[in-house]
């Protein structure tokens, strides 16, 4: 038994020294890789013809913008292009954008985002892009107002608007002229509120104790997230979530004010009152599992010492998409978990039997995913026994304080 825990401590050390060790190749290797001017610079050239030659007249550190004169054949000036980066749903990308003398967008491109693929196609598929195409620096450029958003994918679209402002902000630097700064507020709406209520909800069920001898109680909770989180919103708890933080890069505040409060009131959540409010109460991926084994009626269940092994399975899961993450610097990697794909329809094929074989293996062996596989759940397991972990500690310390106290006076 002294073996097992010793051995489990040493798994866990590793664990813990391998994401640092990651982390400090990813950021070496990130160092010693070529400059953004000269990466940018090949953005320039793939970008777009008929470039002769160009400089560099500006780097804006605070906003990561570059904008280039660009002069044709004849060694005039025919204009500009900006690179910036705005922030997507798995992270920082990238917009190109070339403008005409007098401040007009003659094209857009994004040579890299981290976005999952099928979402990011919507806005191919949806013109997004085109909207652009011939706006002015001085046009208001407003999301949902003046260029239409594409639903489903509304954090790509921010990401990619947030680049265009940066962008116009150094033309009209250049240019010297005046143009309308977007208002932004941050946007709380029903969705927000919806989830605020939510949480609140599963925090009365679970900590009122007449409440909490209830079963149905948490079948509420558990079908309005998916009704709401699921069906309608498609916005998940995700390791994404998650990674975008521990890599630097948190959502834009203004635009994605949901994802903040179910990110941070989740956690904070757990770290308060010691409970997790998300999984098996509010996760729509978890009601699904529960709705497939009802379906299903075959009632399979690994014994409680098999249970307890697989269940260790979830957190190499996290460590590996972790792992991954911090040493490639690129969130798209967590960008694998089925409920994007059953709930937005969109996915390539290997997400699509992820999504198969999960849903399959929920009529046969109750909340299969969430017990064996999910990330999010081992995240929030991890949470959870850092608080425990945390509050010993806490009262070690006071303990001994208060020990040293008694002895001194005696």
């Amino acid at each position: 038994m002294l073996f097992k825990f010793n051995l489990k401590r040493v798994l866990i050390l590793l664990a813990g020294l391998s994401l640092l060790i990651a982390g400090l190749v990813g950021h070496l290797s990130e160092s010693h890789s070529e400059d953004k001017s000269a990466l940018y610079e090949n953005y320039l050239k793939d970008s777009f013809t008929g470039i002769a030659d160009y400089s560099l007249l500006k780097v804006d550190p605070t906003n990561l913008g570059y904008i280039y004169a660009v002069e044709d054949n004849d060694d005039m000036l025919a204009g500009y292009v900006t690179i910036t980066t705005g922030q997507g749903y798995g992270g920082l990308l990238t917009v190109v954008l070339n403008w005409s003398l007098d401040g007009e967008i003659q094209s857009i491109s994004i040579p890299q985002n981290s976005d999952d693929k099928a979402w990011w196609d919507q806005l191919i598929t949806g013109d997004f892009f085109d909207q652009y195409i011939g706006r002015k620096f001085d046009d208001a450029l407003v999301l949902g107002a003046d260029i239409n958003a594409i639903s489903g994918s509304t954090i790509s679209c921010n990401g990619v608007a947030l680049g265009v402002h940066a962008g116009r902000a150094l033309v009209a630097e250049q240019l010297a002229k005046p143009y309308p700064i977007p208002e932004e507020k941050i946007k709380f709406g029903l969705s927000e509120a919806l989830l605020i209520g939510g949480l609140c909800t599963v925090v009365l069920f679970r900590m009122i104790s007449v409440l909490s001898r209830f079963r149905w109680v948490r079948y509420v909770t558990l079908f309005f997230g998916l009704g709401v989180l699921g069906i309608w919103l498609a916005r998940p708890l995700s390791l994404t979530n998650f990674a975008v933080w521990i890599m630097g890069s948190p959502p834009h505040l203004n635009t994605n004010l949901f994802l903040y409060i179910l990110v941070i009131g989740v956690v904070l959540l757990a770290l308060i009152l010691g409970k997790n409010f998300y999984c098996y109460w509010l996760c729509p991926y978890s009601a699904v599992q529960e709705i497939a084994y009802k379906l299903g009626q075959v009632g399979l269940r690994p014994s409680a010492k098999w249970h307890k092994r697989l269940r260790n399975v979830r957190y190499f899961i996290l460590w590996f998409a972790l792992f991954f993450t911090i040493l490639l610097g690129s969130v798209s990697i967590t960008v694998f978990e089925p409920w994007g794909t059953l709930f937005s329809l969109k996915g390539s094929f290997d997400q699509w039997v992820l999504l198969g074989i999960s849903v399959a293996s929920g009529f046969f062996i109750y909340n299969a995913w969430c017990f064996y596989v999910c990330p999010v759940g081992a995240f929030m397991d991890i949470v959870l026994i850092v608080r425990r972990k945390g509050r010993d500690l806490w009262n070690t310390i006071v303990h001994l304080k208060v020990k040293k106290e008694v002895n001194g006076k005696v």
